[in-house]
């Protein structure tokens, strides 16, 4: 079977999967194993969660490329995250 990346066909896919279900934000792998057991369509990966960095009055950053893989490899639900290119 022939996998396709990036069509119309596969991101309106995408949408309607996460469409009525929760996403989750998580800080590590086993946080998003935790999302995906209790049933989240979709998982954010932050470094921080974002109330505790408001609370502190800090700014979101990405998550660290290495964290992003090793969520991604904890589950098979999709892994959203922020990039962040130039300030």
């Amino acid at each position: 079977m022939k996998m396709e990346k990036g069509t119309v066909k596969v991101k309106r896919g995408f949408m309607s999967m996460l469409k009525g279900g929760v996403i989750m934000d998580v800080t590590n792998a086993e946080q998003a194993k935790i999302a995906e057991e209790a049933g989240a369509v979709a998982v954010m990966a932050l470094e921080r969660v974002p109330a505790d960095i408001r609370k502190e009055g800090g700014v979101a950053r990405m998550a660290q490329p290495d964290k992003i893989k090793k969520i991604m490899e904890a589950v098979s639900i999709p892994v959203m995250a922020k990039a962040r290119i130039g300030h």
